[in-house]
């Protein structure tokens, strides 16, 4: 509503300024431009959601990998695998750095086309009023009027493409979690199944033992009770 609405405000203001007062020419190139413009930038971003989603699941793998390793370091400094966990590790990062300059190097393309479909526009109208000065149909100062109203269209366009280009990219970064939530559950209440209502239990410990090794007891005689409502620790 703060951003869009007034843009394209500005957009239907101005192309009415240069029909009103000139003609209808430069109004279909303000238009043609805009078009060119929004279908290119539609297609372009498409296009580069590919190259961000590579970059994602690369991203994902390394991060998995590094938190795998050090969840489980003592497995990985036992078996003497630091060199083999940070091997996986590099690799992945590299598989990510490729899919990340691809990903800017395709912005680079996006940006570069919407700045070339407006600078063909910007040419147009200069042209046909340049002409229109040169046979004395307008003056320098209606020239200058033209190529201010068409310069002032490009930050607007430009924001626009910045827009829908964050929210398709915002989209393709929660498609994990899209996909986390629509994964069905395993275990599933009956039809029918009432709700269950848990009563005040307690747990009790009475003379428990425990040892991994028989000769490095961890627990002994250990007893005490956990009533409904208390907090016991352990130290």
């Amino acid at each position: 509503m703060f951003h869009i609405a007034p843009i394209l405000l500005e957009i239907v203001l101005v192309a009415g300024i240069l029909w009103s007062y000139f003609n209808f020419g430069f109004a279909a190139v303000t238009f043609l431009v805009i078009a060119l413009y929004g279908a290119y930038t539609a297609g372009a971003t498409q296009w580069r959601m590919k190259f961000r989603r590579a970059m994602n699941a690369q991203d994902t793998e390394a991060n998995s990998r590094a938190i795998d390793s050090l969840l489980n370091f003592e497995t990985v400094k036992y078996f003497g695998n630091e060199e083999h966990e940070a091997r996986r590790y590099d690799l992945s990062m590299a598989r990510y750095e490729k899919a990340s300059i691809k990903t800017w190097i395709s912005l680079a393309i996006l940006n570069a086309g919407q700045a070339f479909f407006f600078a063909i526009g910007l040419t147009i109208a200069m042209l046909m009023s340049g002409y229109a000065v040169h046979a004395g149909q307008m003056t320098i100062g209606d020239f200058v009027m033209i190529n201010a109203l068409m310069i002032q269209l490009y930050m607007p366009l430009n924001f626009i493409g910045a827009v829908y280009r964050d929210i398709k990219q915002g989209l393709i970064d929660v498609e994990e979690m899209f996909a986390l939530l629509e994964v069905d559950t395993e275990i599933r209440d009956k039809p029918g199944a009432p709700d269950l209502h848990a009563g005040r239990g307690e747990i009790v410990f009475d003379n428990v033992s425990f040892a991994y090794d028989p000769r490095q007891p961890v627990l002994t005689d250990v007893s005490f009770e956990a009533k409904p409502g208390e907090l016991i620790a352990i130290v």
